[in-house]
């Protein structure tokens, strides 16, 4: 099936697209506009849109609503939905794809895998790449956060990532629009970090945050702090991230720590103040941690580089690249 076939299915079913091709780039397969002096208009309308939870496999691993669902959809939706991915996503080398990238983090030396435990790699270290859950993270990969909920958008998933990308619309569905020179590109993720951004999506991308490493803490007058980095883990819905704060025994545990952020410089400095002052420490204590943990952090980040070089291999090169990103960002 060519994608000009898939567009005309996604049109019957209520979907726009117009000005669009599919086609290999830098960044590889991706949409770019047929005609750069024409915008691109793109609309997965909300009957469009698959939750992650309907999917199963079927015996040839091919993606399919699984029955208890499959009332949620049309029976043109689900047809539709299953002939896009078999054509266009998981059938196109999904599974394989994401069980080499796993393959390839588990076989990466002690030393790689120690400093990726404490960058947020723990998990992915430990995962076996059963189909199972490489259809989980393709779907993590692809999904998009509407409201409460997690959504699969078929046609707008092909497009690729760039920080300074074309943003997503919610309006009754997803949008992207607008005029573009050549590839259609949107922004993915803005309050990820290079580590958590090839955590999560599996390839190289600069980031303008940086989120300390994993590391426990002594605090004075206030006792031991355990640092991680869930940073979907915050407090309130105000525009500057507050991490949460709860207690597991005498250990605070904090659910991140930004400690870089290249657009508002001042403002992690300032957030850390604010939250360790919640638990009674003074400014002038709070401001040497932070100091400390710039230090451990730039520390981390340079043994991570000296580690890859002494073990080269594309996984390696990657980790490389995404530690000069972070150190760039933390000076």
């Amino acid at each position: 099936m060519a994608f000009d076939e898939i567009l005309q299915q996604f049109r019957a079913l209520g979907g726009i697209a117009d000005n669009l091709v599919v086609r290999n780039g830098a960044r590889g397969r991706g949409l770019f506009a047929a005609d750069p002096a024409r915008p691109v208009q793109l609309r997965v309308p909300a009957h469009l849109l698959v939750s992650p939870q309907w999917l199963a496999l079927d015996a040839s691993q091919n993606i399919t609503i699984a029955p208890p669902h499959r009332s949620s959809l049309t029976p043109e939706v689900a047809t539709f939905f299953e002939q896009y991915q078999r054509m266009f996503g998981w059938g196109q080398g999904g599974l394989q794809a994401i069980s080499q990238h796993q393959r390839q983090l588990q076989a990466l030396p002690p030393r790689l895998q120690n400093y990726l435990n404490l960058l947020g790699g723990a998990q992915e270290l430990q995962q076996v790449p059963t189909p199972a859950y490489c259809l989980q993270k393709y779907c993590a990969n692809r999904q998009i956060r509407i409201q409460s909920a997690s959504w699969l958008m078929p046609i707008a998933e092909m497009i690729n990532h760039d920080v300074n990308g074309l943003p997503y619309v919610l309006d009754q569905g997803v949008r992207v629009s607008g005029v573009v020179a050549d590839e259609v590109l949107t922004c993915y993720h803005r309050h990820l970090d290079a580590f958590h951004f090839f955590i999560n999506y599996h390839f190289v991308a600069p980031a303008d945050t940086v989120l300390s490493c994993e590391v426990t803490v002594q605090v004075p007058g206030a006792g031991t702090f355990h640092i991680a980095r869930m940073d979907q883990l915050v407090d309130g819905a105000a525009e500057v991230r507050t991490p949460q704060l709860t207690q597991t025994g005498a250990i605070t545990q904090v659910s991140f720590v930004e400690i870089a952020n290249r657009k508002k410089p001042s403002q992690p400095r300032k957030t850390f103040t604010q939250l360790l002052a919640t638990r009674q420490v003074p400014a002038s204590v709070a401001n040497a941690l932070f100091d400390g943990l710039e230090e451990h952090n730039q520390q981390v980040l340079t043994g991570l580089i000296h580690a890859c070089q002494a073990a080269p291999s594309a996984m390696a090169s990657s980790l490389e690249q995404i530690a000069a990103h972070q150190l760039a960002v933390l000076a």
